[in-house]
């Protein structure tokens, strides 16, 4: 911290997690969090296993990418896509307006704050299916710092009993990203003010006039591939520094990033008096508008405002007239806001109707807060549960359980009229006016419909008589988007997640899995289904070990984890709209259905509806050659030539059912894959570079490629083959490199395999690398010492002339240290000048007589730790106070202060100030200057040599 900020500011307690300081203290808020898997369950956490995690002041100064724990992982490479200009006559609603932008503050895979993984093999997560709403995504869960020990994190605490921290920032999920880029949205990072760690610790210039930080968090967000911030401002602060915190802003978008700020400290043109105070109540925009600009500004600052819930008619007047006085558009910059995540389908704090225009169309932005409400209030709404997370209440962690996510999700997005809602904004069981099967029961069988819900002439009214509107679904705010152009796209209905995992229809890995890096582009409305007679359900089939809402035969995915069943009684028409695009038909385009029916032979017909732009109100259809009313055996594929459509672009499509002859009962039609081609894409190359990095005691593996560019590929697949001759999926992703959680206890050799999959679908030949088990050392064992560490190792039955044990500290520019030791000797002593606790990889490698390396094994640990670093900072007199600024240490977990040997005390008496929970900016003293003397604790009780750190009048920089 520079000398320019010495006023302390004045601090307002925020929630953690949740922006409703106001809300009803009737609301019940309980559970919510991820619960980590245990030991020995779906999904545990492997000892290698990448996550990320989030970052303090110190972490952001000192950021290099090389010494960011897993930064390697941790990027972002799917290039954002461009999304089609809006074509009305193809929107569920052509009144709805293309330019109201949505954004969502959301977790990704349900708010784990400890150990955050990009993919993993449990089904049982959050993974968002509705991208076509969003046109922006923002971390919201908060992410603890490193390092921060596992043990200290009991998830069925509740939040005061959580003694850890929270990083000031919060990188986005790279996966997320990935998922986000492909659908044409952006990922935004969060900045979050206060935790322990405020403003003015991060919004400072250096002695060139520049914000450290903010070209520090531009440079992150640069590196790891997320498109800018949301930053939650939380904290009053005084009238004279809210100019120098907008200039911060402008600072990195200047640089070319986004952000939006949440309008929560006053800041407007003409209401200088009340600057940095912070106001919850007020939601007129052009009272925060400087956070965007002045009237004299000829650039912007923030992009756009978050707003408090609920505005009235005059207040969205007021953000509209203000920012239209900027020149610049309230449906960019203006996002009114529903707090999702506390008050769920009540439709309290909320209410969007005194956002329309007399067209019912909003003139802001939309904005929803915790809409994985979905997965994260499972067991509170629909199951009764209360108070604090339990495992024995954890029903969103069940595979058994997610078929009412899928449908709550669908509901929220898509919007259902018959499905179940909540009383008084409680968002509970007990206020829903069910049971619990009556309930559970509703949520299965409503109906989503974004048509529907689109057009519904009471989306733009109160109740009546009532203070909320209960949730009507996002498409009654935001018309859909698509990014699917071109003259090539093709879909496997794959969600992201599966029980299994199919290649060619059939099971190539039998284990749980989760990874929205290879999420399709999923259908753009569920469900659209236009008929006259009985609507048939469509849902995502995950195959006989899914849990299913509805009864039919389930039969997964052909590729990937799941494919689209369509089943009910057929007894009339059903048109079911898949896919809103914008696609060149040439006179060389094809279509290729791939599908299965399972039920009996009928009179059935099965067509594929094609809506061109030249004329919208006509569909084309397409007969699927070949009968597709009989019985398949399994998955059958037919091409349909599209050349006499040549020169039209192709809308938007979907399937056409008809019964032809009476009613057909039981009728089912699974879809694995829809592939629209002109053949211009050459297929893609085998991927070159093929390596494996390290290779891990634990069956762990990381892996590495050169990465071809995403116009030509755009994922790739991993697989290991065994000497049987077995071949299984690993995982698949838009990246270079890939961590292999388990090769499920090899013998002998395993040949790892990578395809590219280019943007037809089609895979290239595999890039292969062998590791043979049967050569490698076993057992590896170390013992940590101050100043070495033992290794110990069993030796396989192979020629070798000697063994070479090299330690490497993980994620440091510090230098290796090896050794070598002759051949029939399985012990080593590395000898390390450290003792710190750094996390170190040993590489036990046998070598020929050459030198060259005849196989090898990795196994990590951490280095002995015997002291704690010293307390390196300030110490800032205000009043009868001291604020000490954060310690540059990672290494500390409790912090002690004393002045003239006596102990100062902390909440409840303790005599030391816990990281992430004490603030460090009110320590009491006695007198105007003097000294006092800090120790530091770290996490395995090493206490620091004392540091004396002058106060008051005696500090140069006063």
């Amino acid at each position: 911290m520079n000398g320019k900020l010495k006023k302390r500011f004045v601090v307002f307690l925020a929630s953690v997690l949740t922006v409703g300081t106001m809300l009803n203290a009737t609301i019940v808020q309980a559970g919510g969090d991820t619960l980590p898997p245990r030991p020995g369950e779906q999904g545990f956490k492997g000892k290698n296993q990448p996550v990320y995690h989030g970052h303090r002041k110190q972490n952001i100064v000192d950021w290099t990418p090389e010494t960011d724990e897993y930064y390697d992982f941790m990027r972002a490479k799917v290039p954002l896509q461009n999304r089609n200009e809006a074509f009305k006559p193809t929107q569920a609603n052509p009144m709805l307006d293309q330019e109201v932008q949505s954004l969502l503050l959301t977790g990704d895979y349900g708010n784990e704050f400890f150990n955050p993984t990009i993919y993993n093999d449990q089904f049982a997560q959050y993974l968002f299916n509705f991208w076509q709403y969003a046109d922006y995504t923002a971390s919201w869960h908060g992410v603890v710092t490193n390092p921060t020990p596992d043990s200290l994190f009991d998830p069925e605490a509740d939040w005061w009993q959580r003694e850890y921290e929270f990083g000031v920032v919060n990188i986005p999920n790279p996966a997320y990203t990935n998922a986000a880029h492909k659908n044409g949205v952006k990922s935004l990072g969060c900045v979050f003010f206060p935790r322990t760690e405020h403003t003015d610790d991060f919004i400072y210039k250096d002695e060139n006039g520049r914000f450290p930080i903010a070209d520090k968090l531009v440079e992150m967000a640069k590196y790891y591939g997320f498109d800018g911030f949301f930053v939650n401002a939380e904290e009053t602060l005084p009238a004279s520094f809210m100019p120098e915190y907008q200039e911060f802003i402008r600072a990195m978008t200047s640089q070319g990033i986004y952000v939006q700020v949440y309008a929560s400290n006053l800041y407007g043109p003409n209401n200088q008096s009340k600057w940095g105070k912070i106001d919850y109540y007020n939601k007129d925009a052009s009272l925060f508008s400087n956070w965007i600009k002045t009237p004299e500004d000829q650039s912007v600052a923030a992009h756009s405002l978050y707003m408090n819930p609920d505005p009235s008619k005059s207040q969205v007047d007021g953000s509209v007239a203000g920012m239209k006085a900027l020149g610049l558009d309230p449906r960019h910059t203006v996002f009114n806001t529903l707090e999702a995540g506390q008050t769920g389908f009540s439709g309290t704090r909320g209410a969007l109707y005194n956002t329309y225009d007399e067209n019912l169309v909003p003139r802001t932005g939309i904005a929803s807060l915790g809409a994985s409400t979905v997965f994260d209030h499972l067991d509170e709404q629909l199951f009764g549960h209360s108070g604090p997370n339990k495992y024995s209440e954890n029903r969103r962690g069940n595979p058994d359980y997610y078929k009412y996510i899928a449908q709550r999700e669908r509901t929220w997005y898509s919007g259902a009229a018959n499905a179940p809602t909540y009383n008084e904004g409680k968002g509970t069981l007990a206020s829903a006016g069910m049971t619990q099967e009556q309930l559970t029961e509703a949520v299965l069988n409503a109906t989503p419909d974004p048509v529907k819900t689109a057009n519904d002439p009471d989306r733009g009214k109160p109740n009546e008589g009532q203070q909320y509107k209960t949730w009507p679904g996002l498409a009654a705010f935001i018309s859909e988007r698509s990014v699917i152009h071109g003259s090539n796209f093709y879909t496997n209905f794959n969600t992201g997640h599966g029980m299994e995992y199919y290649i060619d229809g059939k099971v190539s890995n039998n284990n749980q899995w989760a990874n929205i890096n290879i999420q399709d582009i999923l259908p753009t409305w569920q469900w659209w289904i236009d008929t006259d007679g009985t609507r048939l359900k469509v849902d995502f089939d995950y195959g006989k070990k899914y849990s299913a809402g509805n009864d039919y035969t389930q039969l997964g995915g052909y590729q990937g984890g799941s494919s689209l069943a369509i089943f009910g009684d057929l007894d009339a028409t059903n048109f079911v709209h898949l896919y809103k695009t914008k696609l060149d038909i040439k006179k060389s385009s094809k279509l290729n259905i791939t599908y299965n029916k399972p039920s009996a032979t009928d009179t059935s017909s099965v067509k594929v509806g094609f809506i061109f732009e030249d004329d919208p109100s006509k569909v084309e259809y397409v007969d699927i050659p070949s009968g597709a009313n009989k019985t398949t055996k399994g998955w059958d594929q037919k091409n349909l030539d599209l050349s006499k459509y040549a020169g039209k672009t192709l809308a938007s499509f979907g399937l056409a059912i008809t019964p032809e002859q009476g009613t057909i009962e039981n009728y089912q039609f699974n879809v694995g894959e829809i592939n629209i081609t002109d053949g211009s894409i050459a297929k893609a190359s085998a991927p070159t570079g093929l390596k494996i990095d390290k290779s891990f005691d634990t069956s762990e593996m990381y892996i590495s490629w050169d990465l071809e560019n995403y116009s030509k590929v755009q994922r790739y697949n991993v697989y290991a083959e065994y000497e049987n001759g077995t071949e299984i999926f690993l995982g698949g992703t838009y990246d270079d490199r890939f961590y292999i959680k388990s090769l499920y206890d090899p013998h002998g050799t395993v040949r790892i395999k990578v395809t590219a999959v280019g943007a037809d679908g089609r895979e290239s030949k595999a890039a292969d690398v062998v590791k043979d088990f049967s050569k490698t050392v076993k057992n590896i064992k170390t013992t940590e010492n101050v100043g070495s560490i033992d290794v110990t190792w069993e030796t396989p039955a192979v020629q070798y002339a000697n063994v070479k044990v090299d330690v490497t500290l993980n994620y440091s520019n510090k230098e290796g240290y090896s050794t070598k030791v002759a051949k029939g000797i399985n012990a080593a002593k590395i000898e390390l000048p450290m003792t710190d606790g750094s996390a170190y990889t040993v590489r036990i490698s046998l070598l020929d007589a050459k030198g060259n390396v005849v196989s090898y094994a990795d196994h990590t640990g951490v280095l002995k730790d015997d002291h704690s670093n010293v307390y390196e900072g300030t110490a800032t007199l205000e009043g009868t106070k001291v604020k000490l600024s954060g310690p540059t240490s990672d290494d500390w977990w409790h912090l002690y202060v004393s002045q003239d040997g006596k102990q100062i005390t902390f909440k409840d008496g303790r005599t030391y100030a816990i990281r992430g929970i004490d603030d460090l900016t009110s320590i009491p003293v006695k007198g105007t200057s003097g000294v006092i003397e800090v120790v530091l604790e770290d996490f395995n009780g090493n206490k620091s040599e004392p540091v004396q750190v002058p106060f008051g009048t005696t500090l140069t920089n006063e």
